[in-house]
């Protein structure tokens, strides 16, 4: 295990986690858990883990977003199907490990017994790099069966709502808040559904993706996974959206830490923001022109912030300002959290 990814797990024991055992699919990557409180009403969160590796090699040739590859680990060929359907229904990744674009990773949406076709904008250039292929996560992988889970249910039998239960939401592709999912007493038995009353288990709750929890009263939530060793890259809705992101480490990172180059500017009207929850409400944060950390809304008023942190397990907002686009594929936000792990 090489010394960053040590730094990190060490870094788990001493403040949120147990360090449980280690992985050596390829990559020796430590799993760990991490616990979460949840206040009454509104919570947003992040998984620091990934799942558990189940393919690493190296990719040989690329034709814009189908990549052909070696694999050295795991599968010798890929004759499953990875892409998500009624017989593969969870979500498969494929995550860059080095290179130029470490720390991107996309939606499997095809395969051969050799190549992989990844959703949305590809970068180029990604020949010669490692990679690895994971499940993402779901809405039962990560807060478990709805039967079992310790969110707050809703007795749709007795003519309950989803007013009744804690709700999950995330952000959609275009910036805005995604449909409510939620535990249910169903005549089914108790199912994780939508308001349609559709189960919905496998549906994907992207890793770097923050996660909305409105939760009716404090309760703990258990998370578990792989501690990546490498930066992620997260990609940013423009045009004034919203976009909820995760922190995606098991320890808290200073703004001046985080590897977030959002567009700076004279003052927090001109310049991209980035938003933290209090508790009970939304406190902005910027860059100046220096490219340093500020809060406070001019420059005669700003305040130094670059040593505010991110808090471990947590989300937080990101706004481009003016009709500034999209940020995704090759130019997707960097957060480098794991160059600075304690």
């Amino acid at each position: 295990m090489n010394r960053k990814v040590q730094s990190i797990a060490f870094a788990i024991i001493s403040m949120a986690g147990i360090l449980t055992q280690a992985s050596h699919a390829g990559i020796a990557t430590p799993s760990a858990v991490f616990t979460k409180q949840l206040a009454t009403g509104n919570n947003f969160i992040a998984t620091p883990f990934a799942r558990s590796e189940e393919g690493v090699g190296t990719i040989t040739a690329q034709s814009g977003s189908t990549l052909t590859l070696a694999p050295y680990s795991g599968p010798t060929s890929y004759s499953s199907s990875y892409a998500q359907s009624s017989t593969q229904v969870e979500p498969y990744v494929l995550e860059i490990l080095d290179g130029e674009y470490i720390g991107y990773s996309a939606l499997i949406t095809a395969n051969t017994v050799n190549t992989m076709t990844l959703a949305g904008s590809t970068p180029t250039g990604l020949v010669g790099s490692k990679y690895v292929i994971r499940k993402d996560w779901t809405i039962a992988s990560l807060f478990g069966p709805a039967a079992s889970s310790n969110l707050t249910l809703t007795d749709l039998t007795a003519g309950d709502d989803v007013t009744s239960a804690d709700q999950i939401r995330i952000m959609n592709d275009n910036g805005t808040l995604g449909a409510a999912y939620f535990r249910a007493q169903t005549t089914a038995g108790i199912k994780w559904v939508n308001e349609a009353e559709q189960v919905v288990d496998n549906v994907r709750l992207p890793f770097g993706k923050g996660i909305f929890v409105k939760a009716l009263n404090p309760k703990t939530v258990v998370l578990s996974g792989i501690v990546r060793g490498t930066r992620t890259r997260l990609d940013i809705v423009g045009g004034t959206k919203i976009n909820l992101l995760a922190n995606p480490v098991p320890f808290p990172i200073k703004l001046a830490d985080c590897g977030l180059e959002i567009t700076g500017g004279t003052s927090s009207a001109t310049a991209d923001n980035l938003r933290l929850w209090s508790g009970s409400g939304w406190v902005n944060y910027w860059r100046y022109t220096d490219g340093l950390w500020y809060s406070g809304t001019t420059a005669a008023t700003k305040v130094s912030a670059g040593n505010v942190e991110i808090p471990a397990g947590s989300a937080f907002l990101i706004k481009r300002n003016g009709n500034r686009g999209n940020l995704s594929g090759a130019s997707a936000l960097k957060f480098a959290a794991a160059a600075v792990a304690p």
